[in-house]
């Protein structure tokens, strides 16, 4: 069995990745940029390591390193964002010490972060429902309401609700219209797929689910799981067409009419991969599968569920 490194096991989706990992026998080692005691999952991994934070990036990568040296790690597994655009460009490096980083290539990574450029990339494949996307700055029919978001933004941070001319031309003077997108304001419900998808073979799985809440941070936190083939056929399309291999999360919008329009890629575990392994695709081992050489698992009977989620409270230490 492999020496695997989780980063960021504080986050929504390490507790399923860790169960998953260690109930097919590997061994788990977990990193995290706050203290053991902080972090529940700390007692969960074989061995728990503080992690300097993702922004501080050479000193996270000489971290990451020492780490994989000092553990003998066969695969990174990074779950969140920061480390994920670190690390996709250092796969190489890491190859050639015997580590391999389970994230896609640094073109596909950049790509999906790219608010502005991915939209057209998908409207010039044929990929039909992108949301119309122009940069702030650019001439274009105004068409309220509507959204702006940062190009390279996550997690609907500095995002905003803009309803008529006063507020537009307000952050058009406040903001480097370069650096933000504006879209119509499409009604409906946050649809998220989680993919998987196997590059060598171009077997792609994808599940997904309606969003039916959700916190402030965009996780949902009660979801129903559901079949649409229309959208499991596109979501392999876009997965294709960007290079994805491993796991990534698309979202859409599903509208009152049943349309689904494309709203992003991030090219990690969803918060929500918890959900996707209830309904019966495991999407962590499979995951796994694509960075070791192995066939994923196909798609078999997915049962269709509403699943919502709460948190419970551990004592990590006694003072």
């Amino acid at each position: 069995m492999a020496r695997i490194l989780l980063t960021a096991i504080g986050s929504f989706s390490a507790d399923i990745v860790i169960k998953e990992l260690k109930a097919k026998g590997h061994h788990v080692i977990g990193a995290d940029m706050y203290p053991g005691p902080w972090i529940a999952d700390a007692c969960n991994v074989d061995r728990f390591y503080r992690a300097p934070p993702a922004v501080e990036g050479d000193l996270f990568i000489g971290f990451i390193s020492d780490v994989c040296h000092d553990e003998q790690i066969d695969y990174v597994i990074p779950l969140t964002d920061p480390e994920v655009d670190l690390l996709c460009c250092l796969k190489e490096s890491f190859l050639a010490s015997g580590t391999v980083l389970c994230v896609p290539d640094e073109n596909t990574v950049r790509l999906c972060r790219n608010k502005y450029r991915l939209p057209i990339f998908l409207n010039e494949a044929g990929i039909e429902n992108i949301i119309p996307t122009t940069l702030l700055a650019d001439d274009a029919d105004v068409e309220f309401p509507m959204i702006i978001k940062p190009v390279s933004g996550r997690s609907s941070q500095g995002c905003h609700r803009v309803a008529d001319e006063i507020k537009l031309e307000y952050l058009k003077n406040t903001l480097n219209g370069s650096d933000y997108v504006r879209q119509p304001l499409l009604k409906g419900n946050i649809v998220t797929v989680d993919v998987v998808r196997d590059s060598l073979t171009g077997e792609t799985v994808c599940i997904p689910r309606r969003e039916l809440l959700r916190n402030p941070k965009g996780a949902g936190t009660t979801v129903e799981i559901f079949e649409e083939p229309e959208l499991e056929r596109i979501s392999a399309l876009i997965a294709e067409k960007v290079g994805i291999n491993g796991t990534a999360n698309f979202e859409f919008i599903e509208t009152a009419g049943g349309e689904f329009y494309f709203l992003e890629i991030n090219p990690r575990f969803s918060a929500g991969v918890a959900f996707t392994q209830m309904a019966g695709y495991d999407m962590v081992s499979n995951h796994l599968n694509c960075f070791m050489g192995r066939p994923i698992d196909r798609k078999l009977s997915i049962e269709k569920m509403i699943i919502a989620r709460k948190y419970q409270e551990y004592v990590t230490m006694r003072l």
